[in-house]
């Protein structure tokens, strides 16, 4: 068999070769994305679904399904457990009220208003306008963690944020078949819906933390890395399948496994070695899969198409923007009022401008049978306005996080920096000028006098250092952990080269490398 046909592409239909030059094509895509975006300012997914939409305008690279099964049952539980396992339950029980209320009752108040304004403005049927207005109420938040990395806003602001999304595509695809079956059958049945909703957000929670209990105790009876990821790997889609054989939610199911893996089995049954090597395959696994569907998704949006629809796909952006104003405010200003949780108006911002759609949205428009009513309407307008949401919102997200100050570093963040600089300059040049005196470019003389007016700012700063450091100890120690952080890398580094170099013996390194990772996790927790 030709290497260039040696991968398989999973269909419908079964397996079908896929050629090795496309594979090639969107890795290569991918790595200039990532080495450019970040120097041009737009968020990773924007410009992979820009970058992959323009070629595949151009012929430059082959129209690709976006296949609803392979989403739905692989790409989708990947990004879900990898987010799952990262949330603190302790900082995600802080905000539960708000998570649940976005998450449930918002959900159904999202569709609903979306819905209304679509059958209003646009004059879609009330099964197809609420079915449109349930899948546009999905947040994708791979654009918008990917800026708050970058940008370091709080983190309970992040894990609100999280937290929302995760259980927000468990309500939303529950909605989504409950309509969905109204929308073809013309008969909606209130009690029966009710109660179906109930069993598959319930079985789906205790199935998924049943068996993310038992893989915690099952990671207990081994200590090889590579097999804790094999069954990780199998919780995450193992979950999901189980629960969707039991008619219940496999998002559900999946997240409720990720949080009871990432907060009770982590630090009981994983060796600080495993959990940075289970850390470290989750964080690949989900920028892969991330990737992947981002560059699909490009790749699915009709040029053509999307310029006739553009005044339909504005005006569906604009309600979907107020359905999202109809939840968020009223929410936090009723939990302001009556509950326990104070959010920022400027939070409550950045939640309605970083309401970012994607792929999870894209996926659920490409799996409708194409039976449905106003099918191709419905496809073309939904593609446009993720189209649309990861242009506008995308690309100017770091600039509205900027502007409502939640990336603004304190003044006392902003004096320890100032200092920093002064002592980084003033070493750089004293280094250059220590270049220049051996090279006999300066005379000993003004050597000594240029040294002597740098070596004063140096002192200065290292005096006003060591005060702000006496009175904000708690910004210091977070300086010297990020320092040992970096120190541990290059220790790690120059075992790894030793053992390369046969320098030392494998089980000598090993030792060393397990307490190196052990002290990183103490440092990092």
């Amino acid at each position: 068999m030709a290497a260039c046909q040696f991968f398989l592409r999973i269909e419908r239909g079964g397996l079908t070769l896929l050629n090795l030059t496309t594979i090639l094509a969107l890795l290569a895509t991918a790595s200039l994305v990532g080495a450019f975006a970040r120097r041009l300012g737009i968020p990773y997914a924007t410009g992979l679904v820009v970058t992959a939409f323009l070629l595949g305008s151009w012929g430059l690279l082959p129209q690709l399904a976006l296949d609803s099964t392979v989403v739905l049952h692989l790409f989708l539980p990947v990004l879900l457990f990898e987010t799952a396992i990262r949330i603190d339950v302790a900082l995600l029980r802080r905000s539960f009220e708000s998570v649940f209320l976005l998450s449930t009752v918002g959900v159904v108040v999202m569709t609903g208003t979306t819905g209304v304004v679509l059958h209003v403005a646009l004059g879609f049927d009330w099964p197809i306008a609420l079915l449109m207005g349930n899948m546009l109420s999905i947040t994708d938040t791979v654009a918008i963690l990917a800026a708050f990395k970058e940008l370091k806003v709080p983190q309970r602001l992040g894990t609100l944020i999280e937290g929302e999304s995760l259980l927000n595509d468990g309500t939303a695809l529950v909605l989504f078949g409950l309509l969905l079956n109204w929308t073809l059958s013309g008969h909606f049945d209130p009690l029966k819906s009710a109660l179906d909703l109930v069993w598959v957000i319930v079985a789906g929670g205790i199935i998924g933390g049943v068996v993310g209990i038992l893989t915690s105790l099952a990671l207990l009876q081994t200590r090889d890395h590579l097999t804790e990821i094999m069954l990780s790997t199998l919780l995450a889609l193992g979950s999901y399948h189980v629960a969707e054989e039991f008619h219940a939610s496999g998002v559900i199911s999946v997240v409720t496994a990720g949080l009871v893996l990432g907060n009770y089995g982590w630090r009981r049954a994983l060796a600080p070695s495993s959990q940075v090597a289970l850390g470290s395959f989750w964080e690949y696994a989900g920028f892969g899969v991330t990737t992947v569907v981002f560059l699909l998704v490009g790749l699915n949006v009709n040029s053509v198409q999307w310029v006739q629809y553009l005044p339909v796909i504005l005006i569906s952006f604009a309600a979907v923007q107020l359905g999202r104003a109809s939840l968020i405010y009223p929410v936090f200003w009723v939990l302001g009022r009556f509950g326990r949780e104070q959010v920022p108006l400027n939070w409550q911002h950045l939640m309605q401008l970083g309401n970012i759609k994607g792929s999870l949205t894209m996926v659920l428009a490409a799996s409708l049978p194409m039976q449905l009513p106003g099918y191709r309407d419905l496809v073309t307008v939904v593609f446009g306005v993720v189209m649309m949401s990861l242009l506008v919102q995308g690309i100017t997200l770091a600039p509205v996080i900027r502007r409502l100050g939640l990336a603004t570093p304190s003044s006392r963040r902003q004096r320890f920096e100032r200092e920093q600089l002064r002592l980084i300059t003033g070493r750089a040049v004293q280094q250059e000028l220590v270049t220049l005196y051996e090279s006999g470019i300066l005379s000993n003389s003004n050597f000594e006098r240029l040294r002597a007016r740098t070596q004063v700012s140096i002192a200065g700063a290292e005096r006003e250092l060591r005060r702000l450091g006496t009175e904000f100890q708690d910004h210091w120690d977070d300086v010297l952990q990020e320092i040992g952080q970096r120190l541990k890398h290059i220790e790690k580094s120059a075992v790894l080269n030793a053992i390369r170099q046969d320098l030392v013996s494998y089980e000598v390194a090993q030792e060393y490398l397990e307490q190196l990772d052990s002290q990183m996790v103490e440092q990092k927790f």
